[in-house]
């Protein structure tokens, strides 16, 4: 009894003090669901994925130049594969379009997304409604575990002076299409080539058959709703792209018969179109994409 009473007081008290927070970058997802929802009876592009395609996408010229409203509800990788499309299918209308643009890593696992995921429950909690059966067993397990953190990292930080939060990492980083837009007017890197790409790094080297056996199960609710789910291909700077990716790709395209649109290889970009990841273009990187994405949606 005490037990229940304190993990309600707990997980109370951390979404009193984080709901609809003004600064902090989760609550950001609240404003993509109201987007999601002002849509909900209207035709549209949805574009799913994770940080790539929140900092890497102009939504604005899309939506323009296709001249159909558009809403990006990508905000960070670790929100795994499964959540960026979960979220999407109760606003899915007979006629839209989901443009699905998983980060490379995804195709080998990180379906489920890890600890941010939950966090972000506490800025805007429901997002719970779209977590698989499996997420929200795994949610219970930390009810405890993760309000405690955030209270050990609250009390440290009224200890700690207030550098500020950088606006990159910013709530209002977003715009109301749902991109970031921090780095628009950004034109450095602090990123270089490296020698070991993103394949090279994975703790697996199989396609993921959950990744496989999800996509196409979502595949088929878009199909039976009149949506047309596309797959293309994120950012990533040259010495972190794979051909080995190829194969994999392919194999999924034939399995799931979902639509894929372009090529890895036109989203290739030198290290110096990047700001601080191989995923996250700086201004110029972002407009180059932005113009080749729609050049894609329009060819097809």
């Amino acid at each position: 009894m005490y037990l229940l009473l304190l993990i309600v007081v707990l997980i109370g008290s951390t979404i009193y003090l984080n709901y609809n927070h003004k600064i902090d970058y989760p609550a950001a997802i609240k404003g993509k669901y109201e987007r999601l929802d002002s849509l909900k009876n209207t035709n549209k592009i949805i574009i799913a994925g994770g940080s790539s395609s929140s900092y890497s996408i102009d939504s604005e010229q899309l939506q323009k130049r296709l001249n159909i409203p558009v809403i990006n509800t990508s905000l960070a990788m670790s929100l795994g594969s499964e959540f960026h499309l979960n979220s999407t299918k109760d606003y899915l209308k007979k006629g839209d379009v989901v443009l699905y643009i998983p980060e490379y890593e995804f195709y080998y696992g990180n379906e489920s997304g890890d600890d941010f995921l939950y966090t972000t429950a506490f800025y805007y909690p429901k997002i719970v409604k779209d977590f698989t059966p499996a997420q929200k067993v795994n949610g219970l397990k930390k009810v405890i575990r993760l309000p405690v953190e955030f209270f050990i990292g609250f009390i440290k930080k009224q200890f700690q002076k207030s550098e500020g939060t950088s606006l990159q990492y910013n709530r209002s980083s977003y715009n109301f299409l749902g991109d970031n837009i921090s780095l628009i007017s950004i034109a450095t890197t602090k990123i270089e080539k490296e020698k070991k790409s993103r394949y090279q790094k994975l703790k697996s080297k199989k396609l993921s058959k959950r990744f496989l056996k999800f996509l196409t199960i979502f595949n088929e609710i878009c199909l039976k709703k009149g949506v047309k789910l596309i797959v293309t291909f994120p950012p990533i700077e040259e010495s972190q792209f794979d051909y080995r990716f190829l194969k994999d790709i392919f194999y999924l395209q034939q399995e799931t018969g979902i639509t894929f649109i372009g090529s890895p290889r036109d989203y290739i970009y030198d290290a110096s179109l990047f700001y601080d990841s191989s995923y996250h273009l700086n201004g110029k990187g972002r407009r180059l994409r932005t113009l080749k994405l729609i050049k894609t949606l329009e060819n097809n």
